[in-house]
């Protein structure tokens, strides 16, 4: 016999996303199952801060309940008042819209991160609270510093450890001393982009890779941060005059809008004429 108070036992991020679904019309093939996949129990935090935090929780994934399943057959059914877009977001009057290109790609990061830091009040919480925590290893990121959040890191050198000479060379599958990769997350993941990001050295990539990289700060500072200031400022006045407060949990950063990128570069689809680019729930699984 079990006791204690069920009334008071987490959510896991997957009842909060299936809840969600439900309640905004995506119907889902009961063919299929969406399931969570991993070690640790990752559970959705009510705050909103945990959408940055850079602890790996387990992955969503689609799974087949069949062994085959007739290419014909819808899935799952997704409504497109569900999908988020630079069209359907609360900062839809604030941001330009781009059909295609990098600048598509930079106007649905502002959408996206616009609603995570707004945490509960997002209408897209119960999906954005599925997504990754960390920043998706995109190769743009790869061994750029300023993009990484080291607020967690417990590390001195904050990943300013240089690259010995056996991964300089390209041996980058050695062994390396504790001292140069250390077990801090962030200084981790700074230090493994370096190692990569030494295969593309001297390579029109790099070139190319640089260059967005720039676009993306660029556009931090002339686009995002105004935007958020202005759009949340407008927020806590509305809310003030209703006698409500009002808190933004996490100031923007750099580093939480390139988490906000790497998602879109690795999760969005091209919708229509009107959404353009766009995050579509369950489909990104």
């Amino acid at each position: 016999m079990a006791f204690g108070h069920t009334a008071l036992m987490p959510i896991s991020k997957l009842q909060v996303l299936l809840t969600w679904c439900n309640q905004n019309g995506i119907h889902i093939d009961p063919r299929i199952q969406v399931r969570e996949c991993g070690n640790h129990h990752q559970l959705a935090d009510s705050t909103e801060s945990s959408y940055t935090s850079s602890s790996r929780g387990p992955a969503i994934s689609v799974y087949s309940l069949e062994t085959l399943i007739d290419r014909s057959c819808s899935l799952v059914r997704i409504p497109k008042h569900a999908i988020l877009s630079t069209r359907s977001c609360f900062l839809s009057q604030d941001i330009s819209f781009a059909p295609y290109g990098h600048a598509a790609h930079l106007a649905l990061a502002l959408a996206l991160y616009g609603e995570i830091l707004r945490g509960r009040d997002s209408k897209w919480f119960g999906y954005i609270q599925s997504l990754p925590r960390e920043t998706v290893d995109i190769a743009i990121f790869w061994g750029v510093k300023d993009v990484i959040d080291f607020k967690s890191c417990v590390c001195p050198s904050r990943g300013d450890t240089a690259l010995s000479q056996s991964a300089i060379a390209g041996n980058v599958g050695a062994v390396h001393s504790n001292s140069e990769f250390p077990e801090c997350p962030p200084s981790l993941q700074y230090l493994d982009g370096k190692r990569a990001r030494i295969w593309l050295s001297f390579t029109e990539a790099e070139k190319e890779l640089n260059g967005l990289a720039d676009e993306i700060r660029q556009y931090y500072v002339s686009v995002v941060e105004p935007t958020l200031h202005a759009a949340f400022g407008r927020l806590r006045q509305s809310q003030t005059e209703h006698n409500v407060n009002m808190a933004l949990g996490v100031e923007p950063s750099l580093p939480g809008f390139c988490h906000a990128y790497s998602l879109v570069s690795s999760r969005a689809f091209l919708i229509d004429a009107y959404h353009g680019l766009a995050m579509v729930p369950i489909a990104d699984a």
